[in-house]
């Protein structure tokens, strides 16, 4: 199986694709779906050598003077976590709930743990987030899987993983032999908030087992041809009955309003081609167990050290609290600078980007 992941701005999802062979297709069974893709030639796109600035390194963002981080879209607020460095130690990773000055923060991990948390300005007045599982299955984690804009406010979209149980695995490895590395199940807790931080509602649904490609994002509209803002639909397919004269899948769709969630479901029948690719076993990459695997084995990995960019994304969000030792190691070896730094960073005061670059940025 391939996992791909997306993480647009407003919509997340995640596919299951295996790759057949298309000679056994006929014509009208065939469903293409095309996406925009911008094709790059490597040779420009090679980390510091790209013409994108948004894949250039931090020191190299600081040091070129037109480049704006209110303008890169790897800063882009919902989308990408933004961290700092406690005493070179523990590493804090947050996102901002908003574009504003002083803007309230979501709190995702400290060092190597995940720790929910809604905080205001200078970290004080922390609101801790507890996710409690679902299932009586055996829990692997809790994550923070997607952030999604919802009317003025938003959706906290966190998702559990728990392990199957051997019999579910022997199940879903008898309907279709890709299965066998989907070791969990999942469930998932949506909590609308404020861009303040105002928590407003929080809902909880246990998907099916497996999720056979899933996604989170606004709902289609059919009629008007567009996304409708003030509802958020969780879809995903599972199989029902395989060794039936007529086998299907079932589609399920939730939709999310302020507070309301509806459930609707639906039997799917599978095409021949459909039936005889769910008995052939395809070769893939699973990179969320790639992904866990590392983590894994690499439980007290020292964080990464924070850069000037770092900093200043912390002092316009006000992330870390007062007496919080934090900066990145050249700022932190000049004592008098650093000490002006930490001063007016707990008085409140703001820089601009160009401002912030030219007085505790490395530019030499």
């Amino acid at each position: 199986m391939f996992f791909i992941l997306k993480f647009p701005i407003f919509r997340t999802s995640i596919a299951i694709v295996a790759l057949n062979s298309l000679s056994a297709f006929s014509h009208a069974e065939l469903e293409v779906q095309v996406q925009k893709v911008i094709y790059i030639q490597a040779e420009l796109d090679n980390g510091d050598g790209s013409i994108y600035p948004e894949n250039w390194s931090d020191e190299k963002k600081i040091l070129d003077q037109k480049y704006n981080p209110h303008q890169d879209s790897s800063q882009q607020y919902l989308s990408n976590s933004r961290h700092f460095v406690i005493n070179g130690q523990n590493t804090v990773h947050y996102y901002p709930l908003s574009e504003s000055a002083n803007p309230a923060l979501l709190y995702t991990k400290v060092g190597n743990k995940n720790y929910f948390a809604i905080a205001q300005s200078f970290g004080t007045a922390k609101q801790p987030i507890i996710i409690k599982p679902q299932l009586q299955h055996r829990l692997k984690d809790h994550q923070l899987f997607s952030i999604q804009p919802h009317d003025k406010n938003l959706i906290l979209i966190f998702r559990s993983r728990y392990f199957h149980t051997a019999d579910e695995m022997a199940r879903n490895i008898a309907l279709n032999p890709n299965f066998k590395s989907y070791f969990y199940r999942n469930s998932y807790e949506l909590i609308e908030v404020t861009p303040q931080g105002k928590i407003l509602h929080r809902t909880q649904f246990t998907a099916p087992s497996p999720e056979d490609g899933m996604g989170f994002g606004p709902k289609y509209d059919a009629a008007s041809g567009d996304y409708e803002d003030s509802k958020l639909e969780y879809s995903t397919k599972t199989p029902g009955v395989y060794q039936t004269l007529n086998p299907y899948d079932i589609e399920y769709r939730y939709v999310y309003s302020h507070g309301t969630l509806t459930k609707h479901t639906e039997k799917r029948l599978l095409t021949p081609s459909e039936r005889a690719a769910n008995k052939i076993e395809h070769d893939g990459i699973n990179a969320e167990k790639m992904e866990d695997e590392y983590l894994e084995a690499n439980p007290n990995e020292l964080p990464q050290a924070s850069s000037c960019l770092n900093d200043y994304w912390v002092f316009h969000d006000k992330a870390a609290a007062k007496n919080v030792h934090w900066g990145n190691p050249w700022l932190q070896k000049q004592p008098a600078l650093y000490a002006t730094f930490l001063s007016e960073y707990s008085n409140g005061k703001t820089y601009r980007w160009t401002d912030f670059r030219k007085q505790y940025c490395d530019l030499s």
